[in-house]
């Protein structure tokens, strides 16, 4: 990711505290980004092992590592 939005990166750790359920979606409507660019983020977030998915599909559930 060569640009990177810092306080993006922040709030979407900020809702994962708050909210370990969280959805891109529910994110993008919320910040104003799209779903395209939140999914990139939590990607790098991902990739960088600052999150974790820890259930998928209906119950998909995020951890902080």
């Amino acid at each position: 990711m060569k640009y990177k939005n810092y306080e993006l990166l922040d709030k979407i750790l900020m809702e994962i505290r708050n909210n370990s359920k969280i959805t891109e979606n529910f994110i993008a409507k919320k910040y104003l980004f799209s779903e395209r660019t939140v999914r990139r983020y939590f990607k790098y977030l991902k990739d960088n092992k600052k999150i974790k998915l820890v259930n998928k599909g209906k119950d998909r559930e995020w951890k902080i590592l």
